[in-house]
């Protein structure tokens, strides 16, 4: 998104790639329409509409993250990479205060996105598939007046170690995902677009 779902050709191994080339085919549309609703490029120097999607972000990611965590076989893979820290931070950043923070209100609907583990996966490539385009936003905002020090941490999350990170969701989506069942992994990708689309809108 620019959250921007920029997500580059992918790399090995070559089973990986099929499920990968996948995604980014069937998930498309579903991305470029998100994309186009945030327009995060062409409003870096609006810092009001960065905090509107920032907390917009929170309170999916409240909801979100916890249901992940229920699963036993995708708890440990996502411990490492909340969102969470980042969100708050910035916030705080932003002039937010803790207790602004814990009366946003929370997207209950992105608990079913954890609901089948193959569609929870397909959910987790479009959150770690966000962090390859924040590194454009990234550097898009450096620029601005309105920036904490330290920017906005949650648009690249992983630092030097985006790559890294990306590649070993691949490694783990391919270890994981049995090929009768990359079509729900595929549903679980494009349910989350459609849940973000609907929930930053509002």
């Amino acid at each position: 998104m620019s959250l921007a779902l920029s997500l580059p050709a992918p790399s090995e191994p070559a089973a990986s790639e099929a499920l990968a080339i996948r995604l980014r085919r069937e998930t498309a549309d579903a991305h470029a329409q998100l994309e186009n609703q945030l327009q995060l490029l062409g409003r870096v120097s609006d810092r009001q509409w960065f905090v509107c999607v920032l907390e917009g972000f929170l309170g999916f990611h409240m909801v979100w993250e916890r249901a992940i965590r229920e699963r036993p076989e995708l708890r440990a893979f996502l411990e490492p990479r909340s969102r969470l820290p980042h969100l708050r931070r910035d916030l705080i950043a932003l002039g937010r205060t803790t207790a602004e923070l814990e009366a946003l209100p929370h997207c209950f609907a992105a608990a079913d996105l954890a609901a089948d583990p193959a569609e929870a996966l397909g959910s987790i490539y479009v959150m770690e598939g966000s962090t390859l385009g924040g590194q454009v936003i990234h550097r898009a905002l450096k620029d601005t007046g309105w920036l904490p020090r330290g920017g906005l941490t949650y648009f690249q999350p992983y630092g030097s170690r985006t790559g890294q990170m990306w590649r070993s969701y691949q490694a783990f989506a391919e270890q994981t995902t049995s090929a009768s069942r990359q079509d729900a992994v595929c549903a679980g990708a494009n349910r989350t677009f459609a849940l973000l689309q609907e929930w930053l809108a509002a």
